[in-house]
């Protein structure tokens, strides 16, 4: 199979040769990312009131480096110099504010910037990007061309969720009240966020991406369960993402969602409401019994869990790993991908995980290669996080 076919049979269940691969931008990768860029004309740090607020790092390279040729004059005093290399705010293309530190990250959330329900018309007027400005999507257009033609193309959205753009404008804990208090805000802002990233994923076609799939980033719970009882949730986001996968699917696409947290609760909504797939950077925090009911309903890309067993496991435990996530989180018809994650050195994991979870996909990831006793045997009901079990045992007459 080629990628483009390898993810689409793990997709839809229907025998896919290996276990499809993402790792953006690396050779092994069967899936080749389509990132929504800022916009050319985007001015972060020029008006008044945001003086030392820099670009958020999602800026790339070639934007990062017009935007220091010609930075705003407050930006040119001595003590920013070098400035992503100290402590420092960002500002993104929604107006939301970021942290970040010394260490290279997406950084954290910083304070709200719409504390006040009252002025979300004048925020969105001054804040809302131009879904359809070409200049977002011509970079990737342009490498897609040279690099893309024969990977599942995958388009990031946003870049960053709707619901995390919401709540980094509210202040999380003001997002969290709002579900109770103000309802009726957020399903207006929602709304709002539905209509930009519909016309987001209609432009990646109609500027000749020609995409696969989507994708979104957003975390939906603790390590406990869903941030919101599911009721709540599936009164309040169900016109949001059901839209968003609906209109996938009409673009002849599929839709595929990361979240961190403990979300088993709320996999029937999005079963029901046709997501296709979730990506799990720990898929062990829902827990692989917890999931169970849900295996071959959905497909689930999964990392090597990366709070416990990849930054802190031996080699050997991450390779055996790779059996246990296709096993617990797939069929041997399919339904699981690897999410390699992309910046290891973050989480402390040691450079010979990061080999051995390759190792891994090689020896358990060919299904060719899987002895079928393998599916059919039992799997554990009591998981402990930092435990890898053995490997299933084959009887000696067979």
């Amino acid at each position: 199979m080629n990628s483009i076919e390898r993810v689409k049979a793990a997709l839809k269940f229907e025998g896919p040769d290996k276990v499809p691969i993402m790792n953006f931008g690396m050779p092994n990768s069967d899936v080749f990312p389509l990132i929504t860029m800022p916009s050319e004309d985007w001015k972060p740090g020029y008006a008044k009131d945001e003086e030392g607020l820099f670009p958020y790092n999602y800026a790339f390279p070639e934007f990062l480096k017009k935007w220091n040729e010609n930075m705003p004059e407050w930006a040119k005093d001595p003590k920013y110099e070098n400035w992503w290399k100290k402590p420092h705010q960002e500002i993104d293309e929604w107006g939301c504010i970021w942290e970040h530190g010394t260490i290279k990250t997406m950084g954290h959330p910083g304070r709200p910037s719409l504390p006040d329900w009252s002025k979300l018309e004048e925020y969105l007027d001054r804040y809302t990007p131009d879904p359809e400005d070409k200049s977002r999507y011509s970079f990737f257009l342009k490498l897609s061309k040279q690099f893309g033609k024969n990977q599942y193309r995958m388009a990031l959205l946003g870049p960053l969720a709707p619901q995390w753009i919401a709540s980094n404008m509210r202040g999380f804990e003001n997002f969290m009240i709002d579900h109770a208090i103000h309802p009726e805000k957020l399903e207006y802002l929602f709304n709002y966020l539905k209509d930009w990233f519909v016309k987001n994923m209609k432009c990646w076609v109609k500027y000749g991406g020609e995409p696969h799939g989507f994708l979104i980033f957003e975390d939906l719970g603790t390590q406990q369960g869903p941030f919101i009882k599911p009721k709540m949730f599936e009164k309040l986001y169900k016109p949001l993402f059901h839209t968003l996968y609906e209109t996938a699917h009409d673009l002849g696409c599929e839709f595929h969602q990361h979240t961190c947290g403990k979300i088993d609760k709320l996999l029937p909504y999005f079963i029901d409401w046709k997501l296709d797939a979730f990506e799990f950077d720990s898929p062990r925090m829902s827990g692989y019994t917890d999931l169970k009911p849900y295996r071959g309903k959905i497909m689930f890309w999964g990392c090597i869990n990366i709070q416990t067993i990849y930054p802190k496991g031996t080699p050997e435990d991450c390779e055996r790993e790779v059996w246990h996530m296709m096993r617990n989180l797939g069929t041997k018809d399919g339904g699981f991908g690897a999410y390699i994650y992309p910046e290891p050195e973050q989480l402390g994991v040691p450079p010979a995980n990061v080999r051995a979870f390759t190792k891994g996909l090689k020896k358990y990831g060919d299904y060719s290669k899987i002895p079928p006793q393998w599916w059919v045997q039992p799997t554990i009901e009591v998981w402990k996080d930092n435990i890898v079990p053995p490997l299933p045992l084959i009887p000696k007459n067979e």
